[in-house]
């Protein structure tokens, strides 16, 4: 689990319950999971299509769905509680 979800948090035994409290939400934080893996996969169906590049602006389309990936990528990371924090 990243230290994100606790680190605002300052008292150790209170950290402790917290991340307990995390723990036992993992089904919500899966289906959150698959939401945003769903959100992702549709962006993605969206960048291929053929029509994308018939607009003038297409880079900053293009820029728009990065960012928005990597945001999806970034909350992904964050509900996925069996790894550590790797910054």
């Amino acid at each position: 689990m990243q230290d994100k979800w606790y680190r605002h948090i300052k008292d150790h035994d209170e950290q402790k319950r917290f991340r307990s409290y995390i723990y036992n939400s993992r089904g919500v934080l899966d289906r959150l999971m698959d939401i945003s893996k769903d959100m992702d996969k549709a962006t993605e169906n969206k960048e291929v299509n053929p029509e994308t590049y018939d607009c003038p602006t297409w880079a900053a389309k293009q820029a728009h769905f990065n960012g928005y990936r990597q945001c999806l990528r970034e909350f992904q990371k964050l509900l996925t509680l069996d790894q550590k924090d790797k910054e």
